[in-house]
């Protein structure tokens, strides 16, 4: 995001609220953000698994607060490209069990898509759902955000989701292929499943600015953070199952792409699942 922007980006939940009152959290297939309290919304991409809908459902539990009653929400499902049977159900279960939690805080819901196979089974799901609020299905973004009250905040969402969505496709079929492969696939694995060769695969992605071993890494550290978020697991079971060398070794490597230790990233996030 630009620095005129009036949206904060902010590392995890615990951080959401404040001065100023627009804020918005990234993880790796969604961002959730919210406008003053008034409007609430998410822009989901590429192919969410069961630990991105975990994640999805602790931001849903935002909305779910009685303090904010009567807001709007805005579901952007344009970039989605598959939908994952298990974490469909996941997400699925989660609202369908705290439906009355979340749905009278809402007075009317969009979900903005584009067509296609994945989108209409993400608007099925709403069918599904019967929530107690309004529900518009849109595909014109400008109606959509008018819809929910948030013509203001329009321009600014859609530069920050442009600058999601902007890796290059290689990089991002990459990590879709690291993600179903496991941690340190091979190169000739990853090109297979791509349907390229190793070579050819190595250079379009030096010439995204990145390299296979470098997408591994990143692949280990989501893992990293699924294991502190959602397990109990101390460093040294993290490390043996996450492949490193010991415990040391993951804090080196965890505060060198995350800026923070992992015990600091897990402290983070446990304050996350109280707010």
């Amino acid at each position: 995001m630009g620095d005129d922007s009036t949206f904060l980006r902010v590392p995890t939940l615990g951080a959401f609220f404040g001065s100023p009152a627009r804020r918005v959290v990234v993880h790796r297939c969604f961002a959730y953000w919210q406008a003053e309290r008034r409007a609430f919304g998410s822009v989901i991409w590429g192919r969410p698994d069961e630990t991105d809908v975990d994640r999805m459902c602790a931001a849903h539990e935002v909305g779910a607060d009685p303090l904010f009653r009567g807001h709007t929400s805005l579901v952007d499902i344009r970039a989605l490209e598959s939908v994952d049977l298990l974490a469909f159900r996941r997400l699925l279960a989660h609202l369908v069990k705290r439906r009355d939690a979340w749905s009278p805080n809402v007075s009317r819901q969009v979900v903005l898509h584009g067509g296609g196979y994945a989108h209409a089974v993400v608007l099925g799901m709403f069918k599904m759902l019967r929530p107690n609020h309004h529900v518009l299905f849109e595909d014109d973004a400008a109606r959509a955000f008018e819809a929910v009250g948030a013509e203001d905040v329009r321009a600014e969402l859609e530069t920050l989701r442009l600058g999601l969505l902007g890796l290059p496709d290689v990089v991002r079929r990459v990590r879709g292929a690291l993600d179903v492969l496991g941690r340190g696939a091979s190169g000739a694995s990853v090109a297979r499943a791509l349907g390229t060769s190793v070579r050819s695969l190595q250079r379009r992605l030096t010439d995204a600015g990145t390299t296979l071993g470098a997408e591994n890494q990143l692949h280990l550290m989501r893992e990293v953070e699924r294991l502190l978020e959602f397990t109990a697991l101390d460093l040294e079971a993290i490390a043996a199952q996450v492949g490193t060398n010991s415990a040391s070794h993951l804090v080196t490597l965890f505060r060198r792409h995350r800026g923070m230790t992992p015990g600091e990233y897990r402290q983070a996030h446990r304050r996350d699942a109280s707010t």
